[in-house]
């Protein structure tokens, strides 16, 4: 606790605050079983495999990605939110995932969804996914590393120095099904 109440005073440090939101994007890529490739201490989530090129070239996997993607925005809020106590870092992000909403209702062939509704859905399952109390206590680590780094002037830090940080607090996450496919019903 005393931990988390001394990163509440260095929130007010931008390059604190951005490293601890960098750190949830990177621990929900983590989560969802992406491989990192990068993190760059930008106000984004990290480089994945995914970004770089459709595996299937597939609706399927084209939905997965927006579906991750929102999930990682989602990520920054809830870590920032965890220890810094409130979200100021990157405002942008929900106005990001409410877009990807947008464009997955979109692809719905069924009038009746809602962006509103798959929104609030992706914010619930990133909820749960750092409802655990080990997942919380991964958040500080993986900033201070990052934060480290950024002060050692290194702007992108290796995915697998952050991965293995990450496996330390978190254990590998087991494959899990896609919620949204079913929502929209393209499956």
């Amino acid at each position: 606790m005393n931990n988390l109440r001394a990163s509440h005073e260095r929130c007010g440090d931008d390059t604190f605050r951005l490293s601890v939101y960098e750190a949830g994007h990177t621990i929900t890529a983590y989560l969802l079983r992406q491989k990192i490739v990068s993190v760059r201490m930008l106000p984004r989530p990290p480089m994945t495999i995914a970004e770089k090129k459709f595996i299937s070239h597939s609706w399927d996997s084209f939905m997965d990605i927006l579906e991750n993607r929102a999930l990682e925005l989602f990520g920054g809020q809830i870590a920032e939110e965890t220890i810094c106590g409130s979200t100021s870092c990157c405002a942008g992000d929900i106005s990001r995932i409410d877009e990807i909403s947008r464009i997955l209702a979109g692809l719905s062939v069924e009038d009746e969804v809602d962006s509103e509704e798959i929104l609030f859905e992706l914010e619930d399952r990133a909820k749960e996914m750092f409802a655990p109390d080990y997942v919380r206590e991964a958040i500080l680590p993986v900033a201070e590393f990052l934060y480290e780094q950024e002060m050692d002037g290194h702007m992108e830090v290796k995915g697998r120095s952050v991965t293995k940080i990450i496996e330390q607090y978190i254990p590998q996450p087991p494959e899990e099904k896609r919620g949204l496919l079913k929502l929209l019903k393209l499956a």
